[in-house]
């Protein structure tokens, strides 16, 4: 755990930016789909359960991969220079 807290304090800034901007998007898109599930809960239509998960999943999906793809592209620079 500590290896992996050292890596993230010796990012790139250009690559922690864009790591942090597209974690943050996909954090509004996932309370976006709380929202719709919790309307889901008032009102039991299947399209709004169908819509929320199917937005859960994909921005949680999207999080991890900014994650991974930004940890391997510092990887890649630093093994370039």
């Amino acid at each position: 755990m500590v290896n992996f807290k050292k890596e993230f304090e010796n990012f790139d800034k250009t690559d922690l930016k864009i790591m942090s901007t597209g974690i943050k998007i996909c954090f509004v898109i996932l309370l976006f789909s709380i929202f719709l599930l919790s309307v889901y809960m008032c009102s039991h239509k299947l399209f709004l359960y169908n819509l929320g998960i199917s937005i859960l999943k994909l921005s949680t999906y999207f999080i991890v991969e900014f994650v991974v793809c930004g940890v391997v592209v510092d990887k890649i620079k630093k093994q370039i220079e």
